[in-house]
């Protein structure tokens, strides 16, 4: 349960302090959806079931951070720093992860639809049911090489 409720989370946000620290908070299943949230510290915090539909993630910190069955469709995470984040089941529909840190994350049966993802490091990131296509990103994060391909 919840140790913040959303008006909470936006007395904190309107202090000014700057990046907000909600290190290890249990905000799971809470509704922060379009809340600027860019530059917080995450990490650890439980954000199960949370929506974040369209809130601004810019340069957060989720470094092992909850977000199963997160709501992200349409959040901005350019250059969050996801590193061995749980998103398994996360609706990320639409989101923009260009320049995030993902290393070790777990996206298993995560909604990828639409996400923008340049520059992303993936490394030892479990993609395992995964819905990814259509995304947009570059091949070479993969190591993939189109031109090796046979058949």
């Amino acid at each position: 349960m919840a140790e913040l409720t959303r008006q909470d989370v936006i007395k904190i946000l309107a202090t000014g302090s700057s990046p907000v620290c909600l290190r290890g908070v249990d905000l799971s299943g809470l509704d922060l959806s379009y809340l600027d949230l860019s530059r917080a510290n995450l990490f650890y915090a439980n954000l199960v079931g949370t929506n974040l539909a369209a809130a601004n993630l810019y340069e957060a910190v989720l470094f092992k951070a909850n977000l199963t069955d997160a709501n992200l469709a349409g959040a901005s995470m350019k250059g969050a720093e996801l590193v061995g984040a749980n998103l398994t089941r996360a609706n990320l529909c639409g989101a923009g992860l260009t320049g995030a840190l993902l290393a070790g994350a777990t996206l298993y049966g995560a909604d990828l639809t639409g996400v923008r993802w340049d520059g992303a490091d993936f490394n030892g990131v479990r993609f395992d049911k995964a819905t990814i296509w259509p995304a947009e990103f570059n091949a070479q994060l993969f190591d993939f090489d189109p031109e090796s391909t046979s058949g």
